[in-house]
């Protein structure tokens, strides 16, 4: 079951999505593509889909601005120098402001390079982390339950502000989308999909259309190989849940993401716990957690509920 490996098809995969995105861009009668843009990896694959179907002058990227990525200017030029983006179709998204105005004040942390939002009392970075992942661990960040303490309130609060910066940046991006007549590109792939590692209506969700949706972290980076973007742009899987968060398959799962979609593939194809030990030789534990995810990521992949009447 082991149908992770694309690069036999990995061609015949990069024609089909040119073929849709320029289909899609046709139908809809837009004049070209928006990307919501990181300069990590997926993202860069979505842009450089976008501008061999449709062309460099019918593509723009809009980047958020964001204090709490490190390396995120060094990683953004190295891709827009890869994309040969030319400074006019760069759209900065800035949105410092609009989280002040809703009451996300700043906390410098002694010894440490980030910021989180400060909600009424310290804590300390690591903590932050270590909490949030322990207390909310199994449901992911799309629900997160009922706080049962202040601590949990806390912690749920400040998760909430962080998602606000990827929802803000949506709407903003779909602003400039709707006013330029162009298509909105979500970033996100089958992985965090499958376990929910993305903000619910966040950047790179909430779009018109999502050209990695149904490749596995591990198949992009093929296609990533096969675009031949730098493996200094490759090798990036950052958070957009938590600030400071590098790698989120390792953080949450201290697995790699190939290993994650190991499983993952295992259980979208109807087998179990105990058939995928028998498979595999991963533990009951880290297999358990996948699937805790998998399980819960269904809300937070969910369209809105409609009741049947």
């Amino acid at each position: 079951m082991e149908d992770l490996d694309i690069k036999v098809r990995v061609h015949s995969i990069y024609e089909n999505l040119k073929t849709f995105i320029e289909t899609q861009v046709r139908e809809r009668e837009v004049e070209g593509a928006l990307v919501l843009f990181s300069g990590y990896m997926d993202s860069t694959v979505v842009s450089k889909l976008a501008i061999d179907a449709l062309g460099q002058d019918a593509v723009q990227v809009i980047l958020r601005t964001d204090k709490y990525v490190e390396n995120q200017e060094e990683v953004f030029k190295e891709s827009i120098a890869f994309l040969d983006i030319s400074e006019e179709k760069i759209i900065s998204c800035d949105i410092e402001k609009l989280m002040r105005n809703y009451g996300a004040e700043n906390l410098s942390i002694p010894g440490s390079i980030r910021e989180i939002p400060s909600l009424y009392q310290p804590l300390s970075y690591s903590l932050l982390k270590f909490a949030a992942r322990k207390e909310i661990e199994g449901k992911t960040y799309g629900m997160v339950g009922k706080a049962s303490s202040d601590r949990e309130r806390l912690i749920h609060k400040i998760i909430a502000y962080s998602k606000l910066r990827s929802r803000l940046h949506m709407s903003i991006a779909y602003l400039n989308a709707e006013t330029k007549n162009l298509f909105l590109f979500g970033t996100i792939n089958k992985t965090e999909l499958l376990t929910g590692l993305f903000t619910k209506w966040g950047h790179g969700h909430a779009a018109d259309l999502m050209p990695l949706g149904n490749l596995y972290r591990s198949q992009v980076f093929q296609l990533a190989e096969y675009l031949e973007i730098p493996e200094t742009i490759r090798g990036l899987a950052k958070a957009d849940l938590l600030p400071g968060i590098a790698n989120k398959y390792q953080y949450f799962f201290n697995m790699d993401a190939i290993d994650v979609d190991r499983i993952l593939v295992r259980l979208e194809n109807g087998l179990d716990s105990k058939d995928i030990q028998k498979e595999t030789d991963f533990s009951e534990e880290s297999i358990d957690k996948i699937l805790s995810y998998f399980n819960s990521s269904a809300y937070t992949r969910a369209a809105p509920l409609i009741p049947k009447i």
